[in-house]
């Protein structure tokens, strides 16, 4: 039960520093130039959980504690948060900003895939 922790509260870690994300590039946009290393250290952190992350969901999937889905989806999201980043250091704007909605969205989606993970990836026994 202890990777089931782990694995909720990192989805809620991941979560929190996505959600940091436009918060940070907020502060940048609105005059605070320092807050762009943030934003760019914040991402790095961001991409590290994601994989973290994968990799707790593909060993609670062997242990029947995640749905099938959840790997997939997490590697999904790790590869476009490396497309994410490396959108955002070449300053390709165009794709940088669109693509941070969608992870941000993808992210949101994720959690009730996690959160709700807990031997429901097991098939129910008939009732007799």
């Amino acid at each position: 039960m202890m990777l089931l922790l782990a694995l909720r509260v990192t989805v809620i870690v991941h979560a929190v520093s996505m959600f940091l994300q436009p918060v940070l590039a907020g502060m940048f946009l609105s005059g605070r130039d320092d807050m762009i290393d943030s934003h760019a250290t914040n991402a790095a952190i961001l991409t590290s959980i994601t994989l973290f992350l994968t990799v707790l969901a593909a060993v609670g999937r062997r242990r029947r504690l995640v749905g099938p889905r959840a790997v997939p989806i997490l590697l999904g999201l790790f590869v476009l948060e490396i497309a994410q980043l490396t959108a955002g250091t070449q300053h390709l704007l165009w794709l940088h900003i669109p693509l941070g909605v969608a992870l941000f969205g993808a992210t949101i989606a994720t959690l009730p895939v996690l959160l709700g993970s807990q031997r429901a990836a097991e098939p129910k026994e008939a009732e007799a």
